[in-house]
């Protein structure tokens, strides 16, 4: 049961990390909005969450490392770039 809602939760959750690595290339002012920031933290803080939920999983079975993997990257990459855009923000904030 635990397997089936950490699957139905973990594929948008990944797809929601990539329209935030989208818009973080292309369009960084929707980012940079209430909502933005909203969607932002969010699903970091649900990937962590979900990621910790895969590891009392049997790890053994394929298709929970393979999901685990994916969201670990996925939440990954989406801190890495709020760590970027905040010391961006730091950088040309600074130069003013």
């Amino acid at each position: 049961m635990l397997k089936k809602l950490l699957t139905i939760i973990s594929v948008p959750l990944v797809a929601v990390d990539f329209f935030i690595f989208y818009f973080w290339i292309s369009d960084w002012e929707k980012l940079n909005s209430k909502i933005g920031l909203t969607i932002w933290v969010g699903s970091i803080l649900l990937g962590v969450v979900i990621y910790f939920a895969y590891r009392n999983l049997d790890q053994t079975e394929k298709s929970v490392s393979v999901y685990s993997r994916l969201v670990f990257g996925s939440t990954l990459i989406t801190i890495f770039l709020g760590v970027f855009a905040i010391i961006i923000e730091f950088i040309t904030s600074s130069m003013q």
